[in-house]
């Protein structure tokens, strides 16, 4: 069978592996060479993925084009001559070797490009890849279209140093605080659609898959890590599997389920019912008004004993900076307060990109500076999972930590990251037809 294949006029591929020809061995490339080639073939690997993206979209303009010329030459409406259209995504498919649901996301990371200039200037530039431009989409698409694209062209920045979950709940915060009422809708639709299902497999094991709402899904979380990290000293299993064998123990009534407190972070205004900001549950995700106000109704020792323990604390802000307020104490461990102060501020493990929760077993508030050089003050301490903690102290690495909470991680080969500490205050949106009002 002959293949007939088309001949572009300028062969990428033969540019790239030209271009890729030109440059030094990797070989011969010093340590901190080799990090700025991961850096630098990332971004060289998305431009090309945007320029794909671009193509992909036109070849969806011109279907349409040719679909409503054919239903106007023969009288029709447009929809009932889509006949090209309607297989763009099988046809990407083909081309890629890859499946249609492969090719469906990367055809919606395309439109996401097209519809929003300013992602799809930032991943032409290789600043972002097609996920991060898929989520913003995704997020921003219940905004009505000035907010949507206001909120997609201000996420551009933030995306760059962020990953796909941090855009995803820094995105849900300021959706939630642009249009409340939109949030809490889509909340209450997506909550009817809660089930449990179940797959069985070729293996002799089974799939448990559920959509609960945010609260029960964190109370279960807890209560089986905590259930897993309790295990006697000594036992073999690993913690994945304590977790799957304490799910079963206490959905059977082998066990019953251990006091755990799930935090819960609200506005003072919100919680009051003045202002329908958002609220969150650390570690976890964005919650609306209606979502928290109604958790904190169950804060307390509930009455129902499935029903989970909520804690509520009063954390001191500064409207500065959105951080929560240093405490300093003058010894090496921390106190209770102090400890509860870092953890809170922190929220996750402060590695870049790690989003082990700071209230999680298995976390250690540790002295940037080692005690007595290094205070114990909250500009001197930090949370970090175990796993980071040893890498903080492996060789060529060095951390500081600001008098505002920003974490610095320099690598031997000189790269640095920087996290910063979460912002319990976010800036209002804008009311129509006057400024902003002053940060209380």
């Amino acid at each position: 069978m002959m293949r007939l294949m088309s001949t572009p006029t300028h062969d990428i591929a033969d540019r790239v592996a030209a271009a890729i020809d030109a440059v030094p061995l990797i070989g011969v490339l010093t340590d901190a060479g080799l990090r700025d080639e991961v850096i630098a073939c990332e971004r060289a690997a998305q431009q090309l993925l945007a320029r794909q993206a671009q193509a992909m979209v036109e070849m969806a303009r011109r279907a349409e084009a040719a679909d409503a010329a054919e239903a106007q030459t023969q009288g029709q409406p447009q929809w009932s001559s889509q006949t090209r259209i309607e297989f763009i995504v099988d046809e990407i498919a083909a081309l890629l070797t890859c499946t249609k649901v492969a090719a469906s996301h990367r055809y919606a990371a395309a439109w996401a490009a097209a519809d929003h200039p300013a992602l799809g200037g930032a991943w032409q530039r290789g600043r972002l890849d097609a996920r991060k431009v898929e989520i913003i989409a995704t997020q921003v698409h219940l905004l009505g279209n000035a907010d949507a694209a206001a909120l997609a062209d201000s996420s551009v920045d933030y995306a760059m140093t962020h990953t796909g979950p941090q855009i995803r709940e820094w995105l849900r915060r300021r959706v939630i605080a642009i249009d409340p009422a939109a949030a809490e809708a889509q909340r209450q639709h997506a909550l009817a659609d809660r089930r449990v299902v179940i797959t069985p497999r070729d293996d002799g094991t089974a799939e448990l898959w559920a959509l609960l709402p945010s609260i029960n899904a964190r109370h279960i979380q807890q209560i089986l890590t905590k259930v897993a990290h309790d295990a006697a000293s000594g036992d073999p299993r690993t913690t994945d599997q304590r977790r799957a064998d304490a799910l079963v123990e206490l959905v059977t009534g082998g066990i019953s389920a251990p006091p755990v407190a799930v935090q819960v972070v609200v506005p003072v205004d919100t919680l009051a019912g003045h202002d329908d900001a958002p609220g969150w549950f650390p570690g976890w995700a964005p919650a609306t008004a209606d979502e928290v106000r109604q958790t904190c109704g169950q804060a307390g020792p509930p009455a129902d004993p499935a029903q989970p323990q909520l804690t509520l604390s009063r954390l001191l802000a500064d409207p500065a900076t959105g951080s929560l307020v240093a405490i300093s104490e003058k010894r090496y461990r921390p106190s209770a307060a102090l400890d509860r102060a870092v953890r809170a501020r922190d929220v996750t493990c402060r590695f870049p990109g790690c989003r082990r929760a700071a209230s999680a077993p298995g976390t250690d508030l540790d002295h940037t500076v080692p005690w007595p050089a290094g205070p114990t003050s909250a500009d001197n301490l930090a949370v970090l999972c175990r796993h980071h903690h040893r890498l903080k102290h492996s060789p060529g690495w060095a951390v500081a930590l600001d008098a505002h909470g920003a974490m610095t991680w320099t690598s031997p080969t000189g790269h640095a990251f920087t996290t910063t500490p979460w912002k319990y205050l976010e800036p209002r949106p804008p009311q129509e037809g006057g400024p902003d009002p002053p940060l209380e």
